[in-house]
């Protein structure tokens, strides 16, 4: 039985460190993306290393892959109300944003 556990133990620290390792590995490519693409398509691939941190974090050290049907209801409402969040505060930026170039646009004629 203690071999057991040490052996399942074993595997847990290892898919944590390798789970580890490539969210290093995503971090460096995001930082040298942020820092050293300069093309229109930058934000886009960076968006993307993001969702893919994302995902790991919530698949394999949250393990949404194997958890109840309720506990995933309860991160896909969380990541919906995190889009509404972003979409408000777009909105507000967005509308300030407009607003001040209304304003500088007018002052120039």
């Amino acid at each position: 039985m203690s071999a057991r556990l040490r052996t399942n133990a074993g595997t847990i620290w290892l898919r944590g460190l390798v789970v580890w390792l490539l969210l290093l590995g995503l971090l460096t490519a995001s930082l040298l993306a942020a820092y050293h693409l300069k093309a229109p398509w930058a934000p886009a691939v960076n968006f993307g290393l993001a969702a893919t941190q994302a995902a790991l974090v919530a698949l394999l050290f949250m393990r949404l892959n194997r958890a109840d049907h309720l506990v995933r209801l309860a991160a896909a409402c969380g990541l919906f109300w995190l889009a509404i969040l972003f979409a408000l505060t777009l909105t507000d930026t967005l509308s300030r944003l407009a607003n001040t170039c209304h304003l500088v646009c007018e002052g120039e004629q």
